[in-house]
């Protein structure tokens, strides 16, 4: 059964969910031996399968940020109704098992100077900052595969800068998490982009647009293909503007037939950049090394994974 489900798992990159279920049907001797090797396999599959071909691949992570206090083990948010439980079950075996601690990202990886380095700091202190260091507005999105949609978002003539990341997980979530583990559908974060505009050139509310026009707000935990928690999409905002404009978008997606809305929107949480590897993933070259453009207004239609 392992197997099976281990298969699923290789060949579909959302189907953590059924080897996550097969587990917690097996007894807790028998799952504290399968969980690891499992999720060490998710771990080596999604490290292989989605590092750009134009860099060369590695599995060492960075280390982890030295904190004077970690937050609880973190399972998910109360609002993802049937998933807590399974969510606890393996977390904590998983935990119990590497002797007390969750893998955790640091951030040196990073590139100085970039908003996601600016963003990597931002989160060891734990900070949500309404502006960059430069006074530019904030914003972020959740969109399914972040690839797609920072590509998208790059193209918009305002729009300064990107980041593809972790957030939304809650104030129990495991801080800092890596890629693996947020695949895994269990830590409670979606995958997001965090951006820097400027709102003299490009109005919160068209970022908001743009959003819909790249999801289907009636699928709730899914984008295209692309089908979990770590996937579910919304407008995670800074100010009470922005929540009134993103509330007023939503309002009219529904008016025009769109609904019911399961977009989800709420204040943003500490926003967590994802690996280096994944930052620009596109324009960079992506899984076939052919970059896509990033131009401003450019058309060009987006392929996330090809």
């Amino acid at each position: 059964a392992l197997c099976t489900a281990v298969e699923a798992h290789l060949t579909r990159k959302h189907s953590t969910a059924a080897l996550s279920a097969m587990l917690c049907q097996r007894s807790g001797a028998t799952r504290s031996l399968l969980l690891p090797f499992a999720l060490s396999l998710s771990a080596v599959h999604n490290a292989a399968a989605f590092a750009p071909t134009t860099q060369a691949r590695s599995f060492v992570r960075a280390a982890a940020p030295a904190l004077a206090s970690r937050a609880p083990l973190a399972f998910a948010r109360p609002s993802l109704k049937g998933f807590k439980t399974v969510s606890m079950g393996l977390l904590d075996g998983l935990k119990k098992t590497l002797g007390g601690d969750l893998p955790q990202r640091g951030y040196d990886d990073l590139i100085p100077g970039t908003w996601s380095f600016e963003a990597g700091e931002l989160a060891l202190k734990g900070e949500v900052p309404k502006t960059d260091s430069k006074g530019n507005s904030l914003a972020m999105f959740g969109g399914g595969c972040f690839w797609g949609v920072e590509l998208a978002f790059q193209r918009v003539p305002g729009v300064i800068s990107t980041s593809v990341g972790y957030a939304q997980g809650g104030e129990t979530a495991p801080p800092h998490p890596i890629y693996e583990l947020v695949c895994t559908g269990m830590t409670g974060h979606t995958e997001v982009v965090c951006l820097t505009y400027n709102p003299k050139e490009v109005e919160y509310k068209d970022l908001c647009k743009l959003l819909f026009s790249r999801i289907d707000p009636s699928k709730k935990n899914q984008v295209g293909n692309d089908v979990g928690t770590q996937y579910r999409h919304g407008i995670y905002t800074y100010t009470e503007q922005q929540a009134k404009d993103a509330k007023e978008v939503m309002d009219e997606q529904i008016a025009e037939g769109r609904g019911p809305m399961f977009t989800e929107l709420e204040d943003a949480q500490v926003f967590y950049p994802a690996e280096e590897y994944h930052q620009q993933y596109l324009e960079k070259g992506g899984r076939g090394g052919r970059g896509q453009s990033a131009a401003k207004m450019c058309t060009d239609p987006i392929r996330c994974y090809g």
